[in-house]
């Protein structure tokens, strides 16, 4: 990448520059492996529809003020089981052309993952491969999932789309020491993959963020992210929010900087129903959470935070076109591979 072009022109690069105390940034690499043949479930009305198996590793750097470290997380969509594998800084490298990350002996690119480390309790080994990436839509003035707010040079979280969907192959294998040394295997022949990221010093007081881009009898590529977060601004703070829709090639967006409106969240257990609008489609989204691990999350560059995460939430998006006061549905599917999380005061995201 040319040294003249801003950096948040390409969001999944590194993006940390000369922060040296109170940053973090962290990539978001999943994978799901095929449906398995007769795995089924229900949401909403009693339609089942058929999932597979997700897996993510979270590779990243916590700058605090105290301490540095490099890090892994895992987080295993089957059981909720997540696992951190520590480093030294010194372990963490980056390379912009082509986009690779270096944690010890583990890399990380839009090619693929090669994975083996350990710590007291698991040992993961992970080769996989990936193919066909589809990026985010982009122009000028909005380089990234954020819009204009990627040109802010004060805010406190950024976030980032690396691939909305592409390709996966190989394999991730984990020995559990705890239990009996057992070891399992993953095969990704024929699944999908989504790469995000955050960086800055801290995560929002509260948001929810939803993703999959496997829904049941869809063919690839269809993808789907949602994040709603308070924003801090100017001394004060706002309910922000931005979603993007891949669906037969065509990119759906909700944003705050597009004019888009939070008609709706409503937030009772599992369960999470959202309404988005704009001039010319409605977005519904249904969405429940099933099992949950928990993750480390950064506070002022600290990954001192824990928060709740699902792999394998059940989600429902249905989009509407708007025409001459109809409603005439466009997009209607399902997913149980879904990631969602919901942290913090929910009731200040509401509109």
């Amino acid at each position: 990448m040319s040294s003249l072009v801003p950096r948040c022109f390409t969001p999944l690069l590194y993006q940390g520059g000369k922060h040296l105390e109170r940053y973090f940034e962290g990539w978001y690499f999943k994978q799901v492996a095929p449906p398995a043949t007769g795995a089924r479930s229900v949401i909403d009305k009693g339609l089942g529809f058929t999932g597979g198996r997700a897996f993510a590793f979270i590779p990243g750097i916590s700058r605090g003020v105290e301490a540095d470290t490099a890090f892994i997380q895992t987080i295993d969509g089957a059981d909720g089981k997540t696992n951190w594998f520590p480093f030294p800084i010194s372990a963490f490298s980056w390379q912009d052309e082509p986009f690779g990350l270096r944690i010890g002996s583990n890399t990380f690119s839009l090619e693929g993952i090669h994975i083996d480390m350990e710590n007291a309790g698991t040992r993961i080994k992970a080769e996989l491969n990936y193919r066909n990436p589809t990026f985010l839509r982009t122009s000028l003035l909005s380089p990234g999932i954020m819009g204009p707010y990627s040109f802010a040079p004060f805010m406190e979280c950024y976030h980032g789309v690396g691939s909305l969907d592409h390709e996966t192959s190989g394999w991730i294998e984990i020995e559990d020491f705890a239990v009996g040394n057992t070891t399992s295997r993953i095969a990704f022949d024929g699944g999908r993959g989504y790469i995000e990221k955050d960086w800055g010093s801290s995560m929002p007081s509260a948001w929810v963020w939803m993703q999959t881009n496997v829904f049941d009898g869809l063919p690839p590529p269809a993808s789907f992210m949602l994040s709603l977060a308070r924003v801090p601004w100017l001394g004060g703070s706002f309910p922000g929010f931005f979603c993007a829709l891949l669906v037969n090639d065509t990119e759906y967006r909700f944003a705050t900087y597009t004019g888009a409106r939070l008609d709706l969240l409503e937030a009772e257990g599992r369960t999470v129903r959202i309404l988005l609008s704009d001039k010319t489609h409605k977005m519904e989204v249904l969405a429940r959470r099933s099992t949950e691990g928990y993750l480390a999350a950064p506070v002022q560059g600290n990954m001192s935070r824990r928060i709740a995460e699902s792999s394998d939430t059940e989600l429902r998006v249905v989009l509407k076109k708007r025409s001459r006061g109809a409603e005439d549905v466009i997009f209607d599917a399902y997913s149980t591979v879904g990631g969602m999380e919901l942290v913090g005061n929910i009731e200040s995201l509401r509109p």
